[in-house]
């Protein structure tokens, strides 16, 4: 198993879209953003550990003129997890957010992650209980917010 410290973070191509996809399913890979967002990549010896992908989106009336950053996904393999990856990833998003001037980074975590929800809390984002019903189906979890 490898040590956090050996962890490489990268933004993503598509040659590393594609991996993600051979290696972790297509779902993964329709979640990475280039053009209108972004995807970095946590690599451990070259391998893909870690995702995180973000994209720009207005706010709706009155806020349209204000952006703000989701995130699409995070991931990190079950191996390297509780070693800091997905705090990182966040980070490298908080530090791009505020570079793209938005004004919040915001997530959905299901209420299954156990482990995501009290990691948003630990970077200090604000959790607000929400249920979506995405395909019909409905699903309970949280809103996960941080002004920028």
């Amino acid at each position: 198993m490898e040590n956090e410290t050996h962890v490489h973070y990268t933004d993503a191509d598509p040659a590393l879209q594609q991996r993600i996809a051979a290696e972790w399913g297509e779902v993964a890979a329709r979640h990475m953003h280039f053009t209108e967002g972004f995807s970095v990549v946590a690599l451990a010896d070259g391998d893909p550990v870690g995702l995180i992908s973000v994209y720009w989106r207005s706010l709706p009336p009155p806020l349209s003129e204000t952006c703000e950053g989701y995130v699409d996904i995070i991931e990190v393999r079950p191996g390297f997890r509780r070693r800091g990856i997905a705090r990182r990833l966040v980070e490298i998003a908080i530090e791009r957010a505020k570079a793209h001037d938005a004004y919040q980074l915001r997530a959905w975590s299901s209420e299954d992650k156990m482990e995501a929800i009290p990691m948003w809390k630990a970077l200090g984002f604000g959790l607000c209980p929400a249920t979506v019903a995405p395909r019909g189906q409905e699903v309970k979890g949280y809103f996960a917010t941080k002004p920028i």
